[in-house]
């Protein structure tokens, strides 16, 4: 799996932008070496809340690091306060990201929600070969521009008709349209988008989201279900390869 050496360090914010309601776009000055799927522990609080928030890598450049995420609590909405010359604290890149190597061929990027957040570092790698997003929202799309500007077709459903077809990403992706295939997005998405991929024996990738804690496999706050048993999202993760997770009905 892909990994990069792991560093903290003080973080100036650059850019924060909000794209879409509680949907955020936060750039800040940081070493650019994550790899995709890989996620940072961002800060930008002493004491309270207690723990840093996992946000997975979005881009990257030589010189800084960007985030789209979601506010979704405290940390979060603390993090969506932030503005150009405010400093956090960055610990990362942790996790094993995709496996390059064996996302080959045709590629299908599917994703539902904020679960798009790690793919657009992915597919930017990915280029030149041929790769396709198929992404899901609940009703107004966010980030679709920066797929497009890559030069990367997108084919979109929402769950409320506003934009693209209504209905599920799963409803417009066909496996066998595909030599290889890279996931995120909530669970039962992911499960269907796996099953589909194991019956029509495509190989499939997929990346996690887990509540942490310590954010380096220390706590097992963020364990998960696998055909080896219990493995760890954060260090043995995020990506995992579909069929070793266990996924719950």
């Amino acid at each position: 799996m892909t990994t990069a050496p792991a560093y903290a360090e003080d973080a100036p914010v650059l850019a924060q932008e909000r794209v879409a309601q509680d949907i955020y776009l936060l750039t800040v000055a940081a070493r650019g070496n994550g790899a995709p799927g890989q996620f940072y522990l961002v800060r930008a609080w002493d004491r309270d809340p207690l723990l840093s928030r996992p946000l997975s890598m979005y881009a990257a450049a030589k010189d800084s690091v960007s985030f789209l995420y979601q506010v979704r609590g405290r940390g979060t909405g603390l993090l969506s306060r932030c503005k150009p010359g405010d400093c956090l604290t960055l610990l990362g890149p942790l996790g094993h990201g995709f496996r390059l190597a064996d996302l080959r061929g045709r590629v299908a990027i599917v994703t539902g929600g904020i679960g798009i957040a790690p793919m657009r570092a992915l597919a930017e790698q990915l280029l030149p070969q041929h790769v396709t997003l198929i992404a899901g929202f609940r009703s107004t799309p966010f980030a679709l521009g920066d797929f497009e500007q890559l030069g990367v077709p997108v084919q979109l459903a929402t769950e409320d008709g506003c934009a693209g077809t209504r209905g599920l990403c799963t409803d417009l992706f066909d496996p066998g349209q595909f030599d290889s295939v890279a996931a995120c997005g909530p669970a039962p998405m992911m499960a269907r988008v796996a099953g589909m991929c194991a019956a029509a024996q495509v190989p499939c990738q997929v990346s996690l989201e887990a509540r942490m804690a310590c954010g380096v496999g220390a706590c097992l706050v963020c364990a998960c279900a696998t055909v080896q048993g219990n493995r760890r999202v954060c260090t043995d993760g995020p990506v995992f390869d579909a069929t070793e997770v266990v996924w719950h009905a």
